[in-house]
């Protein structure tokens, strides 16, 4: 399995349709951006994005991966927003959101992110989209967490999900969070279909993975201690 990889915003090309149109002819409720493909860092935030050495398992840093969708599909999803990992990153712990971010102009950044990549197939995922999340994320966002789901798998393994897809599923669980998809099928690649659910904790001073677990952590895990002492600067 793939370790290492890299998803670029350097403009070498667009995905053409981009799913615009599913299964059976099917329109997506919603339009999404044009996406680039490439390898490698992208330019724009070459000096603002910390070097690797990158990978998915904890030591490693993360990407600067790029995804497209919803900063926040409860208040808004009528168009899709491109979504990456330098988004988040927040050198100082004391970082903000810039003016006219979807995040919000002026809101803290988080000190720690969990990503979640789910897909539609996968029963776990829609338990804990369900009824594990939402707690979760109403305790912590407040504290200084953010959650991101990257929707990898649409309804069958190893098919990338679509639009339409992530319509659907922020529809049903009221996701209140960041949700994206993945249209180059980077991230999503790097796990099995047994993996799904995939939880990692980013600490986002250094977008250094700290944690990685499959499966649906309990409330009472040390996965969520892990998360906490990040969020407060312990780890």
């Amino acid at each position: 399995m793939r370790m290492d990889a890299v998803l670029v915003w350097m403009g070498l090309g667009v995905v053409a349709a981009l799913g615009l149109v599913g299964c059976g002819g099917e329109e997506d409720p919603i339009p999404a951006p044009p996406f680039p493909e490439g390898t490698g860092q992208p330019a724009a935030n070459a000096a603002q994005y910390p070097a690797g050495p990158y990978g998915i398992s904890p030591g490693r840093v993360i990407a600067n991966y790029q995804f497209v969708g919803y900063a926040n599909a409860a208040e808004h999803k009528d168009t899709m927003q491109p979504i990456q990992l330098a988004d988040f990153y927040n050198p100082t712990g004391e970082e903000v959101f810039p003016e006219g971010s979807p995040y919000g102009a002026g809101e803290p950044k988080p000190k720690v992110l969990l990503i979640d990549v789910s897909s539609v197939w996968c029963g776990p995922c829609k338990i804990e989209a369900e009824s594990v999340l939402p707690r979760l994320y109403e305790k912590y966002q407040p504290l200084g967490g953010e959650f991101l789901v990257q929707l990898a798998d649409g309804r069958n393994p190893g098919e990338p999900a679509v639009p339409r897809d992530l319509y659907r599923w922020t529809t049903t669980y009221d996701v209140q969070y960041p949700s994206a998809i993945d249209p180059s099928y980077k991230l999503g690649a790097l796990f099995q279909a047994d993996a799904f659910p995939a939880n990692m904790l980013v600490r986002t001073k250094d977008m250094t993975i700290i944690e990685v677990v499959s499966g649906v952590p309990a409330e009472d895990s040390s996965f969520w201690r892990t998360f906490e002492k990040i969020m407060n600067g312990a780890i």
